[in-house]
């Protein structure tokens, strides 16, 4: 049989298979920047929350109630709405700042997505060279060689260890977000009890108020990778302000803690999930290189005319 139309696209291969290392290093390096990122979205939403925060507490000050009556009375009224003020202009510079933090760091993504472009182009164009080549050796090549074999199960032993991987890094993902719920959920009820004193004077002092949905979160993401580390619950309470000036009760403090706690888990899963990704590049690259042997290998066998 007439295997030029084998030779070109396997000259094709050889000619741009040096793309394949930079591109997959590329979208390694895409990937970190993208979870570095994500500390400054949370700082930015963090931000945000405080602005709304302040907001509402500037509406509680500038509406009827017999708290307002007593603070007028005692002239503490104005004293509160001129830390109110200072605390949401505070948070209207904190989220600027942060928002500026974000655009860096999105900035950052692109220009390495940039620089990726034609590493991405002629990637894809190997991949479909690889896999036209690959059914015309299917089809030319009949009988059982040891050569070719042997290539075949290394190649099937990479996909296995790729798979497992994956499974590693998708469960790592989903943890991930399983965290974030919670982190989320503790945040609307920082913000649910500093609108309205009414639940914590209810549950009574000293008692710890921890949403439901960031529980379920929490026991799911254990369950999900029994791997994730320990917290130990926060102990102390130390009434000092944020960085916008706001004071929280013991059981707001609390919550804070927690999620900082939520914050070292979240990296822990990122740092897991570098180790695999940047196994899995490595991998991948060496799918892509045992991929072609195999393939130059039938092919050799079909112009010496062993088939």
């Amino acid at each position: 049989m007439s295997t030029e139309a084998i030779d070109q696209l396997i000259h094709a291969i050889a000619n741009i298979s040096h793309v394949e290392r930079p591109c997959l290093e590329n979208l390694l390096v895409i990937k970190k920047l993208e979870i570095a990122k994500e500390p400054a979205d949370q700082e930015h939403h963090e931000a945000l929350s405080k602005i709304t925060m302040w907001e509402s507490e500037l509406h509680s000050l500038n509406s009827w109630t017999l708290q307002w009556a007593v603070m007028k009375v005692t002239c503490s009224l104005q004293a509160e709405k001129d830390r109110a003020q200072e605390g949401l202009k505070k948070a209207n510079a904190l989220a600027a700042e942060t928002e500026k933090k974000v655009q860096e760091e999105k900035d950052k993504i692109h220009e390495v997505e940039i620089k990726n472009e034609k590493y991405s182009v002629d990637y894809r164009s190997l991949q479909k060279y690889r896999e036209d080549v690959s059914v015309l050796l299917d089809s030319a090549l009949t009988g059982t060689f040891p050569s070719v074999q042997a290539l075949n199960e290394s190649i099937e032993q990479i996909k296995k260890n790729s798979v497992e991987k994956f499974e590693k890094i998708s469960k790592l993902e989903k943890v991930k977000e399983l965290l974030k719920g919670a982190d989320f959920a503790l945040l609307e009820a920082i913000l649910e009890l500093r609108q309205s004193s009414v639940k914590e004077h209810l549950m009574g002092e000293g008692k710890v108020y921890f949403p439901q949905v960031a529980y379920d979160c929490l026991t799911q993401a254990r369950e999900e990778y029994p791997e994730l580390p320990g917290f130990k619950s926060p102990t102390e309470y130390v009434n000092e302000a944020d960085n916008t000036g706001a004071y929280y009760s013991p059981m707001q403090k609390y919550l804070w803690d927690v999620r900082r706690r939520l914050t070292e888990l979240i990296a822990w899963c990122d740092n897991e999930a570098l180790i695999h990704l940047t196994q899995e590049t490595e991998l991948q690259v060496e799918l892509g290189a045992k991929i072609d042997e195999y393939n130059f290998e039938r092919r050799r066998i079909i112009k010496e005319g062993l088939n």
